[in-house]
C-alpha cells in the first residue's frame, strides 16, 4: 500500500511477464484493463489514446486528473508494461491482484518509485 504524504506521487510500474496473448495482443482489451485501472484506483479520467500495431500489439494511455497511466504490448514475448504516475496514495497489492487475472499470470514484477520529496521543493507562484 503506498501512503507516505511526503512526495509528490507515485510511479509504479508492472513488468508482467506470461500474459495470455488475447488480452494483450488488441487495443479492445487493453482499453478493458486500463480503464478497470483507472475505476479501481477511483481516478479522474481526462482523456485516453490508443494504437494498434500489425499483426498485433497495442499501446495505450489515458491522461488523469491525478498524472498518468500506460500501457505498452508485446504479445509475440508474452510481455506487457504498465505505468501509473499517481500524486494520490493505492493499493498496489489490489491491482497486482486485478494485473494477475485479466493477463491469466502469476509472473509480475511491480516497483514503486517515489517522485518529488516535498521537503526539498520550494513554494513559488507563477505571479
Amino acid at each position: 500500500m503506498i501512503s507516505d504524504y511526503h512526495t509528490i506521487g507515485y510511479h509504479t510500474i508492472w513488468d508482467i511477464y506470461g500474459c495470455n496473448i488475447q488480452k494483450s495482443s488488441f487495443v479492445p482489451e487493453i482499453k478493458i484493463i486500463l480503464n478497470k485501472v483507472v475505476e479501481e484506483l477511483k481516478l479522474g479520467k481526462v482523456q485516453e489514446a490508443y494504437k494498434q500495431f500489425q499483426p498485433f500489439g497495442a499501446t495505450g494511455f489515458i491522461l488523469l486528473e491525478e498524472s498518468h497511466i500506460s500501457i505498452h504490448t508485446w504479445p509475440e514475448k508474452e510481455f506487457a508494461a504498465i505505468d501509473v504516475f499517481s500524486c494520490k496514495p493505492f493499493d498496489t497489492e489490489k491491482i497486482n491482484s486485478i494485473l494477475k487475472d485479466f493477463f491469466e499470470t502469476d509472473e509480475i514484477n511491480t516497483k514503486v518509485i517515489t517522485r518529488g520529496e516535498l521537503t526539498r521543493m520550494k513554494t513559488a507562484s507563477p505571479n
